[in-house]
């Protein structure tokens, strides 16, 4: 899967779930009203599930979800470890 694709699932999904299409990769997701801590749980499981990965207990750093830009990164190298 490519960089892209994975930024346009993520970017789906991402919108959808804090109800905001103005959403880009670099919007600050913690400036969202809807950004919490489940979300971020949530978004862990769509991308275990999605992209065929585990996420690890050392990747649990907000830094990893400030922004799309910094989930793309956290799937890209999770794939390459996998």
């Amino acid at each position: 899967m490519s960089r892209d694709e994975i930024k346009d699932k993520l970017l789906e999904y991402v919108r959808e779930k804090l109800q905001s299409e103005e959403i880009t990769e670099t919007t600050q997701l913690e400036s969202i009203d809807e950004f919490s801590s489940i979300f971020v749980v949530e978004l862990i499981l769509f991308i275990e599930e999605n992209f065929d990965l585990e996420v690890s207990y050392e990747d649990y750093n907000m830094e990893n979800y400030s922004d799309v830009t910094s989930i793309i990164d956290l799937v890209i190298r999770n794939k390459e470890k996998s």
